[in-house]
């Protein structure tokens, strides 16, 4: 049997469990959480115990990087890496967040040629190179200016402060929302005219009442699960079970 898990913080809400079990029904694989406070805590048990593999999530898609001989082509793009994998004796990073994106926006059939992106981290990392291939140009916005405009640069993009979003959400009509609180202005929105995807699938601060067309955070962990899983078992998951599984939860 070749074991693999889940390796973050405080992780016990997670659906990515109960998605692999429904995304391969077979006795051939096991998936675990390995919920440790620090991450040489669980690099130690993910070693000791013989996984083949791991997602990775929240706190540690960063500091996983030390442990990884080689990196695909987007970890090195935005500095972090959502899933680990021994391959000869060796481990290796790699992030599929960019497909959470990428493929979330064309199963939505999404045709926008601008977007505004809130946040700074990872995920909206992410979402940029996913946009920029897809020809979309961006505008960065953050709860803190300078991150905005660091990320703006690294990424040549362009940024805006946050006092200017109630202004200029009204020029976009595709809104990539990648942190988990409510920035200055928001609940003022008026969103009935955009596409709105959503990072965050736990508490989530949209809906399909609140805009045009809304793109879930399930429907993004979904979108970049597939291809990790694939990644772990070179086997097609099943993705229909995978969706019923995460709207039921």
């Amino acid at each position: 049997m070749k074991k693999f898990a889940l390796i973050g913080s405080n992780i016990s809400h997670s659906l990515s469990p109960a998605l692999f079990r429904a995304a391969y029904h077979s006795s051939m694989f096991s998936y675990d959480l390995i919920d440790s406070p620090t991450i040489e805590e669980a690099m130690e048990i993910f070693i000791r115990e013989g996984y083949s593999g791991a997602n990775v999530t929240s706190p540690y898609k960063e500091s996983v990087l030390k442990y990884c001989s080689s990196r695909d082509p987007f970890v090195s793009k935005i500095g972090a890496a959502n899933l680990i994998l021994f391959n000869r004796g060796s481990l290796h990073c790699h992030n599929t967040d960019y497909y959470g994106v990428k493929n979330s926006l064309e199963a939505a059939m999404v045709k926008e040629s601008r977007a505004l992106v809130v946040g700074a981290g990872g995920a909206a990392k992410a979402a940029i190179i996913a946009l920029k291939e897809m020809s979309i140009d961006v505008t960065i916005i953050n709860r803190t200016d300078t991150k905005a405009q660091e990320l703006a640069k690294a990424f040549q993009t362009d940024w805006l402060p946050l006092e200017k979003f109630e202004k200029v959400i009204r020029e976009f009509r595709l809104l990539i929302y990648t942190i988990d609180a409510p920035i200055a202005g928001l609940e003022r929105a008026n969103l009935m005219q955009h596409t709105v995807l959503e990072a965050n699938y736990k508490t989530p601060l949209f809906s399909d009442s609140k805009c045009n067309k809304y793109i879930s955070g399930k429907e993004w962990l979904i979108s970049q699960a597939i291809p990790s899983f694939k990644l772990f078992t070179q086997m097609e998951p099943d993705s229909k079970a995978m969706f019923e599984v995460a709207v039921d939860c």
